[in-house]
């Protein structure tokens, strides 16, 4: 009986493409189709995010099973490649990563193996590279089940400066500079927090400052929407394809100073509450749901009904 088998290389380290990998499997088990994560022996698996995919190490693959490999394993690839490209599956998570790991990789290849992408730019991106290959849209989410707006908020400015180290030093100093009457809200650092943790900094929070940069979709900013976070800053790209005047804030990539004046319109529209809050929220609510894990969940299951339906032990969960 052939599995579907992703391949993942973590550290340890917090890391969203690592996440993914993760839900992918264990959603799949919940669907009924038998997947299953393997690493290698050295492999670190993460700390910070609760799952229940079955981790498997040095695992033996067997004749028929589909394998689905990270983009930025090109060792990885080629192998998948040399042993059966119809049964390799590339899973992309951001254009950046595929363009420099991904294509020189597979075009050392005739053939084409199918792709997965988490996004419609993303997609895009694949499809100009390797235009007869088929692209498969399984979008990643903002987990309903985890972030979701807190009944109190505190004032505080939530941001993750993951990618964007320096930005923040300095939208927060001219922020409070250029606008005194927003210098005691608070500044909430997102970083080295467990998942739970982070959803909660950001139900607690009023606003979220997007450093979005090199994204496929800019997941976190979609989470701080779904917490229910007045949202200013960049869209990382990525974000442009949700991003809309009515959900947030957004400024070009790297101006800190229309970030800046971005996060005091964002500040006063929160001062202000009534109508134009709430309808702000609602907005930025409505783009979460349109990321969340149950269309991820239908998404993934109607793809891999087409591509291995042979694979679905039964209906219903195999754990």
């Amino acid at each position: 009986m052939p599995r579907i088998v992703y391949y993942g290389f973590p550290t340890g380290r917090i890391q969203g493409g690592m996440k993914m990998i993760l839900r992918h499997v264990e959603t799949l088990r919940d669907l009924g189709f038998d997947a299953v994560f393997a690493t290698t022996p050295e492999a670190v698996m993460p700390e910070w995010l609760d799952h229940r995919a079955p981790v498997h190490r040095a695992f033996p693959v067997l004749r028929g099973d589909i394998l689905v490999i990270p983009e930025d394993a090109s060792n990885a690839l080629g192998q998948a490649m040399r042993r059966d490209p119809s049964r390799t599956v590339v899973f992309t998570q951001n254009q950046y990563i595929f363009s420099a790991f991904a294509v020189e990789a597979l075009a050392a290849f005739a053939e084409t193996p199918r792709f997965m992408a988490v996004g419609r730019i993303l997609a895009g991106v694949v499809g100009r590279a390797f235009p007869t290959a088929e692209v498969e849209l399984v979008p990643c989410f903002a987990d309903e089940r985890l972030f979701g707006p807190a009944s109190e908020r505190t004032p505080a400015i939530a941001y993750v400066p993951k990618k964007r180290a320096l930005e923040p030093k300095v939208i927060s100093a001219y922020f409070k500079r250029l606008y005194p009457r927003h210098a005691g809200r608070p500044w909430r650092e997102v970083a080295d927090l467990r998942e739970p943790e982070v959803a909660g900094v950001l139900a607690a929070s009023e606003i979220y400052l997007s450093l979005s940069r090199f994204e496929s979709v800019g997941m976190a900013t979609l989470e701080a929407m779904a917490s229910g976070c007045v949202c200013a800053g960049f869209t990382g790209i990525g974000g442009r394809e949700y991003a809309t005047a009515a959900n947030g804030f957004w400024v070009p990539e790297d101006d800190c100073e229309a970030a800046v004046d971005a996060l005091a319109r964002a500040a006063d529209l929160v001062l202000t509450g009534g109508p134009p809050l709430a309808r702000y929220r609602e907005a930025a609510q409505a783009t979460a749901r349109q990321w969340s894990y149950a269309r991820f969940r239908e998404a993934l299951e109607e793809t891999w009904m087409r591509l291995a339906p042979e694979v679905r032990i039964k209906d219903g969960p195999l754990d």
